[in-house]
């Protein structure tokens, strides 16, 4: 090789080191870069309440009917975590679901909608611009056909079912709320609270083979803000297919914030208020339910008609975990014509076995002095035992072999 080929031959070597080098320059430069927009993006998605959390995805919107499964939230209240957009049969299943405001939202589509073997929690409430929008399970507004099955609810502000049923009249377009565990239910929202319920039907139309039957529901004082547990308002079943409400397990019903004298709550209504006898809530039976250390009372008619109770369990010791007596009214079974309309008549409450002590604990408060003149009172057993806390945990043993006896499992059945 000559000296002038020699020095060739270097400056090529030497112009490819320099290429390679530039080359590897821009590719540590482009790794930086990438891995800085990854940064700022996941620290946008940690400290920004309104982003969705690495496991879960934003908001989803249905609008074709079929199956979904999967993990979404909506850490804005003002948008449901799932919203359904149409009449087509939609199923959501094996999913779990997060929301500050509604976690599964449908109005004014005629909905056919079954949620099975899912989990929903509320996270913390933001504000909303029109009105109040709590951390419903299910919110739906004009409906067909509703399943609620095998599902865990916590923090949530519960079941709604409004506006109309538009479905065909037949047991297959219907309510099926069932082998469901709930708890802590709440009406919390942004700088106020609602009043929610585990189930509350508020609906027009009679709706055949309706049924709440076989969830838990446990509320904790303190942590939980419930109104009525359940409440059957100017809603209606069928004289040959009556509402169903039973073999459910309700334990605590409780003012919030606690120290509050005041409350409204309890445990299984029926409300009719501002409407005739043909529009109240009517044809509902509730039975073999247990209620379990509820505030205000256990159940009660405030209205309607051809509503029967019968066969329920209410034990209630009137005091909290650590032994102090609760400050605010408790009592078992009541019935009233409460809103005088004319529309409160053929109710009866009988055969349900009764242990409740009065606010404070200092009197028994089984049944309401005024039942008889709104529902037919009979054959009703007060225990005659003392009600301790440990009368109470005896229920819940009770409901325990009652599920295996009847070979029930409640919540999600399988792994999320």
């Amino acid at each position: 090789m000559t000296e002038s080929e020699s020095i060739t031959a270097t400056s090529h070597r030497n112009g490819y080191v320099l290429q390679a080098s530039r080359k590897w320059l821009f590719a540590v430069a482009a790794v930086l870069l990438i891995a800085l927009a990854l940064c700022s993006l996941m620290r946008s998605l940690y400290f920004s309440p309104k982003a969705a959390s690495p496991s879960y995805q934003g908001p989803l919107i249905i609008t074709k009917g079929g199956t979904y499964s999967g993990h979404w939230e909506s850490r804005d209240s003002e948008v449901p975590a799932v919203e359904v957009r149409t009449s087509e049969p939609v199923i959501i299943e094996n999913s779990k679901i997060r929301g500050a405001g509604f976690l599964i939202r449908s109005k004014g589509y005629g909905a056919n909608i079954t949620v099975r073997n899912t989990e929903g929690y509320g996270l913390p409430p933001t504000p909303t611009s029109d009105y109040a929008k709590p951390r419903r399970f299910l919110a739906v507004d004009v409906f067909r056909n509703v399943v609620v099955e095998n599902c865990y609810l916590e923090n949530t502000a519960g079941i709604y079912l409004g506006v109309a049923y538009t479905g065909n009249g037949s047991p297959k377009q219907s309510i099926k709320i069932r082998y469901n565990k709930a708890r802590n239910i709440t009406g919390e929202v942004y700088q106020g609270l609602e009043r929610v319920q585990f189930v509350q039907f508020n609906y027009r139309g009679q709706v055949p083979a309706a049924e709440i039957a076989w969830n838990e529901v446990i509320n904790e004082p303190g942590a939980s803000a419930v109104e009525d547990n359940i409440n059957i308002y100017n809603s209606r079943g069928t004289p040959q297919s009556p509402i169903r409400i039973h073999n459910n397990y309700i334990q605590g019903a409780f003012p919030y914030p606690l120290h509050l004298t005041k409350y409204t709550g309890g445990g299984i209504i029926t409300d009719s208020p501002g409407t005739d006898s043909l529009e109240a809530t009517a044809y509902v039976k509730v039975y073999e339910n247990q209620l379990v250390g509820l505030g205000n009372y256990c159940l009660g008619i405030a209205g309607g008609n051809h509503i029967e109770m019968h066969h329920n369990r209410a034990v209630v010791a009137a005091a909290f975990p650590d032994g102090k007596p609760y400050h605010f009214w408790t009592s078992g079974i009541w019935a009233k014509d409460y809103y005088k309309m004319g529309n409160t008549f053929n109710n009866s409450m009988h055969h349900n076995t009764l242990a409740v002590m009065g606010k404070n604990r200092t009197w028994r408060n089984e049944v309401f002095d005024s039942t008889f003149a709104a529902a037919a009172e009979y054959a009703n057993h007060i225990l005659p035992d003392s009600i301790t806390k440990a009368l109470e945990e005896d229920e819940y043993r009770l409901w325990q072999r009652k599920l295996q006896q009847n070979s029930i499992k409640l919540g999600p059945q399988q792994a999320l």
